[in-house]
């Protein structure tokens, strides 16, 4: 599926989000999450002017290998990725402990860098990974999910995701202290997120479609 929203720039935003998720849970973390915040930004930004034109684009096979964001990305030709500013990726929004937004490392941060300042200035509960792990400088994450194809091909990316960068091997591959990892397990349910941790889902979904909304109003306005 891709939305198309027009800005007072031709510019454009990619905001991604996979529909797809393993068959062991319901994949309400993995990736229904993301999924909703990205349809809740493009219903509540319909009739606000942005500065840049938005792509709101909900990627299949992003378990099997980013087949989709792979597919999207590779299909794109140079003006293209030269008009991309930047691209936004969701996903496992809702069962992790705490809230984070990732960018590039230098100058391809400023999607995180701007995300932040807007975070301070909202009073939300989302930080940054602290690069307590070598492998991930703070600010930054792997090269794991459909942000991946987009800074292969030199295009900026902002991703948010719940986890805690503090546990395991420090990668945020454990996403809570109680239970583990959520996503890929057979409790990535609605019904046992909001019963393990109450309140968590509506706290993580609302906090970060404010931000994301602010975030592509923000965007080239200075």
């Amino acid at each position: 599926m891709i939305g198309f929203k027009q800005g007072k720039s031709s510019k454009e935003i990619i905001v991604g989000a996979h529909y797809d998720a393993v068959s062991a849970g319901k994949g309400i973390d993995d990736n229904a999450s993301g999924v909703g915040v990205l349809l809740e930004a493009a219903k509540a930004l319909k009739d606000i002017e942005t500065p840049y034109s938005i792509r709101f684009v909900s990627f299949g096979a992003e378990e099997v290998g980013l087949q989709g964001s792979k597919y999207y990305a590779n299909q794109m030709d140079e003006s293209e990725i030269s008009n991309t500013v930047g691209m936004i990726n969701l996903d496992s929004l809702a069962a992790g402990d705490h809230m984070y937004v990732y960018g590039g490392a230098g100058d391809s941060g400023f999607i995180r860098d701007l995300a932040l300042e807007i975070v301070a200035e909202k009073d939300l509960n989302i930080g940054t990974n602290p690069g307590e792990n070598p492998a991930y400088p703070a600010g930054t994450t792997g090269d794991w999910s459909d942000h991946a194809p987009f800074k292969a091909k030199g295009i900026p990316y902002g991703y948010f995701e719940a986890t805690n960068w503090a546990l395991g091997d420090k990668d945020g591959y454990v996403q809570t202290v109680e239970h583990g990892a959520i996503f890929h397990t057979k409790n990535d349910t609605l019904e046992f997120i909001e019963s393990a941790f109450p309140g968590r889902v509506q706290e993580h979904l609302s906090s970060f479609s404010l931000l994301l909304q602010e975030l592509l109003k923000s965007l080239g306005s200075k």
